[in-house]
């Protein structure tokens, strides 16, 4: 049983300086066996040296949401061990699970700086600025020291290559609220001058220094948590949004304690929040965001902080039905660029809701204020994303989901907009995640309904592309429809697919079985069969028949083709049948090279029979056997 107990991972570690590698190995080996795991994780990736080989997996390679303990343990056991595959290996899954997840309470601040600490002992440069980069989206910050040992070591190894990075990193955490004395300044400026950088450089750490004066100088960085609450207070009272986001701002960088910030931060979401319990017109969250963004210099955490309101706001609105107010956040989001749809609610049931709920929200508020194109942009940047390891959803958010894209379909098949109704049906749930418990067989009537739409319009293009769709899922096609498609393409002279289907069509049960007398020189061809079809049925015989087409005792052979009546077409009502006489004689026209048929009687039952001249039987094999052998002999 490898359920994680809460118990440490970690034996006691040996200096491995002193080691020869193999003995080192059996140490690693040894200590990634203790680690302890829940049996839904991969434990070839998690506690081997080698890791995971296998092509597709079915565990997971990254810990659960909720497993945050889980995952500093693994950290801690890889840089304990300190190899360098293994270290690689950290940052893979500190990326990917930070991807989706904000640090909880079983963050360790120290496993963050050991592992940058260890990179760089490992000259594994480039993952110390992936991880650098991760903490700025998450707005947990490494110690400074570890940012000013990235700075010593690139100029210990006179790495130039790497100073635009580096310099681009820096002002990142800066942003993030990092905060630098000034002899840590004016160590980094002493690096960069040792790396022999250009004056641009430079001077974009000395802006960054006086930025720092200027605040130091004019704040004397105090702050007064209850006085600021009073401020917000107030800005609540007066309605006065664009002031409430200089004061978050302002507030940001004076306040030393992130306990207080924090407070401040809900406590100001929670005002916006609960604007959707008035009927005041305009929306605050809009001018509050906009106040932030001019005032915090591209800050990234205050943008993921704008995010995370917003869906807690977005929310609220849909949760009263306002559309055109949670419309309203929308456009400022995307105005600003803000990805929120990686990010959840800030307060409320939001903080927990599942990226699918959120999704599902957002674009059932573009769908009510009239944007079908808002609506499939909200999902696209989800990347259609229902149930996921990372965010778990249950069955009313894929129901949910379900009804929503049915809605998309349905609203674009009455527009004529066929392409986009196709990319919403191949992402219904069921498609792309097999642990959305629905069954695709259930959407057979919907893409039908979009092939027929096609037919309609003419869009081949489209209904061939459904139907490639239906039929590498398994989906149920309407054969009146395929067979339409089939017509439509030979008439269109796209044989080549036409062909393609027809011998899916018949693998279906689409046309009645090939008769035994295929081989024996026999061919019945339904009269309600198209002229294409009929040719198809023909290239088929022609294929078959080939080697004794092809003998030098041929011209003493007779091939026949029997135009079998259906069952409604009696002697008495004639004209269906003599319609079909007529498009046996057009497909025979249209083969190339033409083919000649002779009528020789009509049978007992009344039906035409005739016979395929061999001479052009035996022209047309010659000029196209070398690729119809390949289409056709497939049984």
């Amino acid at each position: 049983d490898y359920r994680f107990s809460g118990k440490s991972p970690l034996l006691p570690l040996q200096n491995y300086g002193d080691l020869e590698p193999w003995k080192m190995e059996k140490n690693a080996v040894q200590i990634l066996e203790m680690i302890e795991l829940p049996r839904k994780y991969c434990r070839f990736y998690f506690m081997t040296l080698r890791g995971c080989e296998r092509a597709k997996c079915w565990f997971w390679h990254v810990p659960e949401q909720g497993d945050e303990k889980i995952c500093m343990a693994i950290l801690r056991t890889y840089i304990s061990i300190k190899e360098s595959g293994l270290l690689k290996r950290a940052v893979q899954i500190f990326v990917k699970y930070y991807k989706e997840v904000t640090p909880g309470v079983d963050f360790a601040s120290q496993v963050l700086n050991d592992l940058l600490i260890s990179l760089l002992k490992n000259c594994l440069l480039r993952e110390v600025f992936q991880i650098l980069n991760v903490t700025v989206r998450i707005n947990t910050l490494p110690a400074v020291d570890v940012l000013l040992k990235v700075f010593e070591h690139v100029a210990s190894l006179n790495i130039r290559d790497a100073v635009p990075t580096l310099i681009s990193t820096f002002c990142k955490l800066i942003d993030a609220g990092m905060f630098l004395e000034f002899e840590h300044f004016d160590y980094i400026i002493k690096v960069l001058h040792q790396l022999q950088v250009s004056s641009q450089e430079i001077n974009t750490v000395l802006n960054i220094k006086s930025r720092f004066q200027e605040r130091h100088f004019e704040k004397n960085w105090l702050f007064d948590f209850n006085l600021a609450v009073a401020e917000i207070q107030h800005c609540k009272e007066k309605s006065d949004w664009t002031k409430l986001g200089a004061l978050y701002v302002n507030a940001r960088t004076g306040c030393e304690h992130f306990d207080d910030l924090q407070k401040l931060s809900l406590c100001i979401a929670e005002i916006l929040t609960r604007d959707s319990e008035t009927d005041r017109p305009g929306v605050p969250f809009c001018d509050f965001a906009d106040a932030v963004i001019k005032n915090s210099q591209h800050n990234e955490a205050d943008r993921i902080y704008i995010g995370r309101i917003g869906i807690s706001v977005m929310c609220s609105y849909h949760k009263v039905l306002q559309w055109i107010k949670g419309r309203k956040v929308l456009d400022k989001l995307h105005e600003l660029q803000i990805h929120f749809t990686v990010l959840k609610g800030l307060i409320g049931a939001e903080r927990l809701a599942s990226r699918c709920q959120i999704v599902n929200k957002a674009a059932e508020i573009f769908l009510k204020t009239g944007s079908l194109d808002g609506a499939t942009w909200v999902l696209r940047e989800s990347e259609w994303t229902t149930n996921a390891p990372l965010w778990p959803c249950d069955k009313v958010d894929i129901l949910s989901r379900h009804n929503l894209l049915r809605t998309l379909v349905h609203k674009y098949l009455r527009k004529s907009l066929y392409r986009q109704a196709f990319e919403v049906l191949q992402n219904l749930p069921g498609f792309q995640n097999h642990s959305d418990i629905l069954d695709v067989s259930q959407y057979s009537c919907l893409f039908n309904k979009l092939i027929n739409a096609c037919f309609e319009s003419k869009n081949l293009g489209v209904s061939s592309s459904a139907v490639d769709f239906m039929l590498s899922k398994n989906i149920a096609i309407d054969f009146f429809l395929l067979r339409r498609l089939i017509t439509a393409l030979g008439r269109s002279s796209l044989w080549s697919k036409a062909r393609t289907y027809y011998k899916s069509a018949l693998s279906l049960g689409c046309y009645p079985p090939l008769q035994g007398n295929l081989y024996h020189k026999l061919l019945t061809i339904p009269s309600y069969l198209s002229e294409v079809e009929m040719l198809l049925a023909i290239e088929i015989f022609l294929v078959s028949n080939a080697s004794d087409i092809q003998s030098p005792m041929a011209a003493s052979q007779t091939l026949q083709i029997i135009l079998k009546r259906c069952e409604d077409q009696t002697v008495q009502n004639n004209s269906d049948y003599q319609a079909a006489v007529e498009r046996l004689i057009l497909a025979a026209r249209v083969s190339d090279p033409k083919l000649f048929l002779k009528h020789m009687t009509m049978n007992v039952n009344m039906e035409e029979v005739y016979s395929l001249e061999l001479t052009s039987a035996l022209k047309w094999l010659q000029e196209n056997m070398k690729w119809a052998g390949k289409v056709w002999l497939f049984q």
